[in-house]
């Protein structure tokens, strides 16, 4: 920040906080929207689920033709939806509505894949003590997988900070902003670049950080020691 203007700092804490605002809402949406989806879907593969099977697997096509899409087409693609619905077509609105749709489809898969990567007999087990649905996955299933959910969710969190970097083309502002409109096309602006990349990268790390030590308690608490 020593070597910016006033100006540049200013456009550079704002920027911050328009990314953060930004990962916080998508976050709150994708986890919460994708768990519930992605523990449907590992449920159906384990059985669990034997009706609505027509629903679940339409479900998982949606998921995939999301994820397919690159995230450029994607939010070209949002444009027309938010501008019908929300009455504006850049900003803020379109680009969480954008963050969202990839993140629920991320997060979806990764659960999934999280839950299937349990032990089998871990059913069977629940099925014995006479377990219903919900203690199925509150007692058994969320308890063994708590830790590879918590990196699971450490992982979507990166890949939306990734993606809410090029959100600035529909207007979402934020660090991507600065660092590729500001910072790259202005031939003064290599120092506001390499300043946003580095809080980009910093902002990585305290979330993987936090994510690792998280799911390596849960483990050794798990493990009982």
């Amino acid at each position: 920040m020593i070597l910016l203007t006033i100006a540049e700092q200013t456009q550079l804490t704002k920027a911050f906080f328009e990314t953060i605002r930004l990962l916080i809402w998508s976050a709150t949406i994708s986890l919460t929207l994708g768990s519930v989806i992605g523990m449907i879907l590992a449920l159906y593969e384990q059985k669990v689920f034997k009706r609505y099977r027509l629903f679940i697997q339409t479900l998982s096509i949606i998921v995939s033709i999301i994820r397919s899409v690159p995230f450029v087409l994607l939010m070209v693609i949002i444009i027309p939806f938010s501008f019908n619905i929300f009455g504006t077509s850049i900003g803020f609105i379109p680009s969480l509505i954008a963050l969202s749709m990839i993140g629920v489809a991320t997060v979806s898969r990764l659960v999934e894949q999280s839950v299937i990567d349990l032990n089998p007999n871990i059913y069977d087990l629940a099925h014995a003590m006479g377990a219903s649905k919900i203690q199925l996955l509150i007692n058994f299933i969320f308890v063994e997988a708590r830790a590879s959910l918590i990196l699971a969710y450490t992982s979507s969190l990166v890949s939306l900070l990734a993606y809410s970097s090029v959100v600035y083309i529909i207007g979402g502002g934020g660090l991507g902003y600065t660092a590729i409109q500001i910072g790259y096309y202005s031939p003064v602006g290599q120092t506001l670049m390499w300043m946003s990349t580095f809080i980009m990268v910093l902002i990585v790390q305290v979330i993987q950080l936090l994510g690792n030590i998280f799911a390596n308690y849960l483990n050794k608490k798990k493990r009982g020691f």
